[in-house]
């Protein structure tokens, strides 16, 4: 190896390490699952009981079909009367926030004349947030166990446009985690 390779060879394999996805599968679990074996899928109904909100089902219709999209390109149809394939789709919406801790730099005290004052480092919320997490469940209907289980987390945007880029980024990564397996 020369010295004027050795630069290239660091440099692919620090791009290599930068590929992370946002998909947690379990390591080992599902190495042999290969979705080319599969011709038809369905999806699994999606308990909205807990939900009242439009938006929410407005955005598991969208996600449907975003799945959707991405089994057709990979060869597999929809079938609800016999599927080879059943999809499961399990949606957690969590209000969360975003927190800094205070500083004297960013937040001095403000002395008021008194001789007995204190000041302590805190945690003070500066943004509200969602996140979401989708839990997808690719099932083998013959066997009625799971033939690949894929997680993956994202916050969501507030404007409806924004949700269904998130939506698609988000099922673009678990079918690009799939074909990675395969």
């Amino acid at each position: 190896m020369t010295k004027s390779t050795l630069p290239l060879l660091i440099l692919i394999i620090m791009f290599m390490g930068c590929t992370a996805t946002n998909v947690t599968v379990e390591p080992g679990l599902y190495d042999d699952f290969k979705l080319s074996t599969y011709k038809t899928y369905s999806f699994l109904e999606v308990d909205q009981s807990e939900t009242e909100v439009p938006a929410f089902s407005q955005s598991v219709v969208y996600l449907k079909q975003e799945i959707a999209k991405q089994l057709a390109a990979r060869g597999l149809s929809e079938d609800n009367s016999d599927p080879e394939l059943k999809i499961n789709l399990g949606i957690v919406i969590e209000n969360k926030e975003q927190t800094r801790e205070t500083s004297l730099a960013t937040d001095p005290f403000m002395y008021t004349g008194q001789r007995n004052y204190t000041w302590q480092s805190e945690e003070i919320v500066v943004n509200n947030y969602k996140e979401g997490t989708l839990s997808i469940h690719l099932v083998d209907a013959k066997t009625n166990e799971a033939a690949w289980v894929g997680v993956v987390s994202k916050i969501i945007p507030s404007k409806q446009e924004k949700k269904q880029e998130a939506i698609e980024d988000a099922v673009q990564e678990v079918f690009e985690s799939i074909d990675s397996n395969n």
